[in-house]
């Protein structure tokens, strides 16, 4: 075993050594991935070169940095079952939720901060157009003459 293959999963060493058999004069054309219920990666080798999955036929080739690959047949992408792997990634979710969390906490007060300042920009156009009102609407005349006695004349 080479010093490139020696850190390797066991599935990608017989990935190699399957891929060395693949050529046009051969009767292998592709090398393709058995998972299912029982059998979670198993590389083998296809007579017919095939561009879709057809479970539990898997033509498309898991991550490299998957340990232990299998194919999740509802969601249709690999998964990596080692445990290893998955605590790993486990930290990345934990710490996208608290990005995430971060962001939505400030998201909120931006929101509130903005509420805030509309409701005080509205507040202050009614002001507005209270004083703009009064200023421009016609005023009843204030006499203090008691002689008029309201539109009739002496003549």
């Amino acid at each position: 075993m080479t010093e490139e293959t020696a850190n390797l999963p066991s599935w990608q060493d017989t990935v190699n050594n399957l891929k060395t058999r693949v050529d046009k004069e051969s009767m292998w054309t592709q090398v393709a991935y058995i998972s299912n219920d029982r059998i979670d990666c198993e590389p083998v080798l296809l007579s017919e070169e095939h561009k879709e999955n057809f479970w539990p036929i898997i033509v498309e080739e898991p991550p490299i940095d998957y340990i232990h690959p299998k194919w999740d047949k509802h969601t249709h992408k690999w998964v990596d079952t080692d445990g290893t792997n998955t605590n790993s990634r486990l930290n990345q979710v934990e710490e996208s939720v608290q990005n995430l969390k971060q962001q939505d906490k400030n998201v909120t007060k931006d929101n509130n901060e903005i509420k805030n300042a509309i409701s005080s920009l509205a507040s202050g156009q009614a002001e507005m157009l209270k004083i703009l009102g009064s200023a421009t609407s016609p005023k009843t005349p204030t006499t203090t003459d008691s002689k008029q006695d309201g539109g009739s004349t002496n003549a």
